[in-house]
């Protein structure tokens, strides 16, 4: 390209414009997690705030559905506790008491092992346990997947080698 300069008849040489990129698409907004059911709901941590279950959105769960005073839920948790170290690292054990005070579960879990979390149920907690299962009876066993769908609920004890194919099989 050239452009006549003042005073000169003659054209003088100049550099070309430059020209800009494109501008890089803008990135496409990233899909937002779909939550499941169980990721819709919301617990109690020890200290009574509310937990909601969509912190594990992503990670399969193993839910134990237990008491303190309820001795089949200790062998359940049990065999929980032996198989932590086999346990892939993708499962988040969650411990969800049914007692009437945090401060049972506090002072159980002193003298006792602790899951990787450990919760205190809700009445809307409890509800949608009852949709699924309407017993009373614990322990209950809940397997969720990284969904938040529920892939099964098991009543009374886990022996430790189902725990570990369920565990080995939630997605």
């Amino acid at each position: 390209m050239f452009v006549a300069s003042c005073g000169t008849s003659e054209p003088t040489p100049t550099a070309p414009p430059v020209i800009a990129p494109a501008p890089a698409p803008a990135p496409s907004p990233t899909a937002a997690v779909s939550l499941g059911p169980v990721h819709q709901l919301v617990v109690k941590d020890l200290a009574g705030k509310d937990v909601s279950l969509s912190t594990f959105a992503g990670r399969p769960m193993i839910i134990e559905i237990w008491a303190t005073w309820c001795g089949p839920c200790r062998v359940n948790r049990a065999n929980v506790q032996a198989l932590k170290g086999s346990m892939p690292a993708r499962i988040a054990v969650v411990g969800i008491s049914v007692d009437s005070g945090a401060s049972l579960v506090t002072n159980f879990l002193k003298s006792n092992h602790a899951n990787e979390i450990e919760l205190m149920a809700t009445p809307a907690f409890m509800e949608f346990i009852r949709a699924i299962n309407p017993s009373n009876s614990i322990p209950k066993t809940l397997y969720v997947d990284s969904k938040g769908r529920v892939a099964d609920l098991a009543e009374g004890v886990q022996s430790q080698q189902w725990l570990a194919a369920m565990a080995k099989n939630l997605k």
